[in-house]
């Protein structure tokens, strides 16, 4: 099975609009030449979206047991980091509202507190508990932390100081705690707080009642989470978080949406645009929404195509079904090198991040980018043509 073949599979699965042809996806979940495909989905950070659509759609047993196998225990090790974030987000909220500080939950710890309104919501892995408190009452709630357990991590280069959040608390249960003034240092932290605060949805939690972001703020925080212009942004777990907002439907005020992506609160307004458009693609949606035009999109099925392919190298973690190694390993920088200057062909974006970022000074690094490059051009005219790609409108080129 070509590498073309499994991604379309992949994304058919994963499609949240439209009617699903399960029959056909029963044979070709059968059919499945899993290699590479687990190295894929660690690096792309959709296991946990995956393995939920595979078992909701009765596809799993379907599927190579080996990788069905690695699937379900990476699925396990994932709910298990998501239950202890979980644990800290309703300890947090307990705290909060035994002070009496209005707060709102920020990303994952909102999220996961709405798998009953969004579909597919809680289905990716989470890291730390963010919330978002009144700018006067922030560093009041923060010393008061420290008093009931929590620490702070260790600031010596001052990244904090004048920051949109604190220092991170931690209190010994391997999940940090970030007290956050705003979304964004273009963002003041009154306009964040009424924002966020203002058209909140009031929920409850193992801690009580807590507040998550309504519908248009978590599509959002989805947009400026991703870290654009960086080809990082363009992989599924940030894509992931804008599909709850594309599924919430007429819940968005698309309006405004349009209004922040002209604000300096994104880095480039058509190269978020075609983030946008991508995540709508991915998430299965007929028509675009009104208020934002039409929207250009990455080519996620050629883009997810290459990245395969470059997993499915000599040396990948899979290695059949003889002496199979089923497990995480570190990605290497040549394979990372070659997926983020695909992108960056894409994308129209130039070699490499500025070059002011000291880690690209040392000798060879823009050479092995360019190398990287011709790698990917001479792939894609093998597999589409021959056609120069015209930069999308509204992107750097």
């Amino acid at each position: 099975m070509t590498p073309r073949v499994v991604v379309a599979l992949l994304l058919q699965t994963l499609r949240l609009r439209g009617d699903v042809d399960v029959a056909d996806l029963r044979r070709h979940w059968a059919a499945l030449d899993p290699a590479g495909l687990a190295a894929l989905l660690q690096y792309e950070g959709c296991v946990l979206w995956v393995h939920q659509r595979l078992r909701e759609l009765q596809l799993l047993e379907l599927a190579p047991p080996p990788f069905a196998g690695w699937l379900t225990a990476q699925a396990r090790r994932l709910t298990a980091r998501n239950l202890l974030v979980d644990a800290q987000r309703d300890a947090l909220v307990r705290i909060l509202n035994e002070l009496q500080v209005p707060h709102v939950l920020l990303k994952g710890a909102a999220r996961r507190l709405l798998t009953r309104i969004y579909p597919y919501v809680g289905a990716r892995a989470t890291s730390d508990v963010d919330v978002l408190v009144p700018q006067e009452a922030a560093r009041p709630t923060w010393v008061h932390l420290q008093t009931v357990g929590f620490v702070p991590t260790p600031d010596p280069a001052r990244r904090y100081e004048g920051h949109f959040h604190l220092p991170p608390l931690e209190n010994g249960k391997a999940v940090a705690v970030e007290l956050h003034t705003s979304t964004s240092k273009f963002v003041p932290a009154p306009i964040a707080w009424r924002r966020l605060h203002d058209n909140a949805r009031v929920v409850a939690c193992r801690g009580g009642p807590t507040r998550v972001p309504s519908a248009t703020e978590l599509l959002w925080g989805a947009v400026t989470h991703a870290p654009i212009p960086y080809p990082a942004a363009f992989r599924m777990r940030y894509f992931h978080d804008a599909t709850v907002g594309w599924a919430a439907g007429p819940e968005v005020d698309w309006g405004e949406i349009n209004r922040r992506l002209a604000s300096p609160e994104v880095p480039n307004d058509g190269l978020t645009r075609r983030w946008l458009g991508t995540a709508a693609q991915l998430c299965g949606s007929a028509r675009g929404e009104p208020a934002l035009g039409t929207l250009p999109h990455l080519d996620l099925g050629r883009a997810l195509n290459w990245r395969l392919a470059v997993f499915r190298l000599v040396g990948d973690s899979e290695r059949g079904a003889t002496g199979s190694v089923w497990g995480r390993q570190p990605l290497s920088r040549g394979r990372r090198l070659l997926i983020d200057e695909a992108t960056r062909v894409e994308l129209h974006l130039p070699h490499t991040p500025p070059r002011h970022v000291a880690a690209l000074h040392r000798p060879g690094r823009r050479v092995a980018a360019a190398a990287a490059r011709l790698c990917y051009r001479g792939w894609r005219m093998l597999h589409n043509g021959f056609g120069p790609a015209v930069p999308p409108h509204g992107t750097d080129s």
